[in-house]
């Protein structure tokens, strides 16, 4: 069984009250899969990286997805944001809570390693997770650029395209897919789900057991 989480932008009471949930669930052989985007715009961005860190200490499979907030993360702290694209989005609250702690922005190793290690896709035999989405028009997963991964909304969630498996992403809120907060978007059609329900715009976190379809929710 596999157990796969949305965005969760620094909310880590709900990151909490949903783990509390699934964790009764899991068993010793399951894979737990977080999609990316756990910093920004929320508060305790510090803290969900913490809270993530306690869990893979203590769960034999887990895997960390990189979102386009922790690329924008690396790439302000590699000075590759002249625009400012990074705090504008986000970042300053990830930022001011880094200072918050340490008083100074300083990121410490263990989560420099955690944001260096973050892979960007995950294949199961009938699945595929990641953070945004896949180009349709590329066949080869291998192929697949880091920045569509990333980044890719409507040329992925609006093409007239079924995949051949079920490719479960995070990044674009599940509202502007069905305009409905807080509730995943399920599109057999395309053969996409997607599980950024809106944590951090106030709606809900979500988990989704695999292959049951199961949803769970903060």
């Amino acid at each position: 069984m596999y157990y796969i989480f949305g965005d969760i932008h620094g909310c880590l009471d709900k990151l909490v009250f949903l783990y509390d949930q699934v964790k009764k669930q899991i068993l010793n052989d399951d894979t737990l899969i977080f999609l990316g985007d756990y910093i920004d715009r929320g508060k305790y961005s510090y803290e969900v990286i913490e809270y993530l860190l306690r869990i893979r200490e203590t769960r034999r499979k887990v895997v960390f997805l990189i979102g386009n907030h922790e690329r924008m993360l690396l790439d302000y702290i590699e000075g590759n944001d002249a625009g400012g694209n990074y705090l504008y989005n986000g970042g300053a609250e990830t930022r001011q809570g880094y200072i918050d702690r340490f008083g100074s922005f300083h990121i410490p190793e263990k989560h420099m390693e955690f944001f260096h290690g973050l892979i960007y896709y995950f294949e199961g035999d009938d699945f595929i997770a990641v953070h945004a989405g896949l180009d349709p028009r590329v066949n080869k997963l291998e192929a697949q650029t880091a920045e569509d991964m990333v980044w890719i909304r409507e040329k992925f969630y609006r093409a007239q395209f079924r995949f051949a498996k079920t490719v479960i992403f995070g990044h674009t809120p599940t509202y502007h897919l069905h305009g409905k907060w807080g509730v995943p978007y399920v599109d057999e059609a395309r053969n996409i789900i997607g599980l950024d329900t809106g944590a951090v715009y106030g709606a809900r976190l979500t988990c989704m057991a695999w292959p049951e379809k199961k949803f769970f929710q903060a």
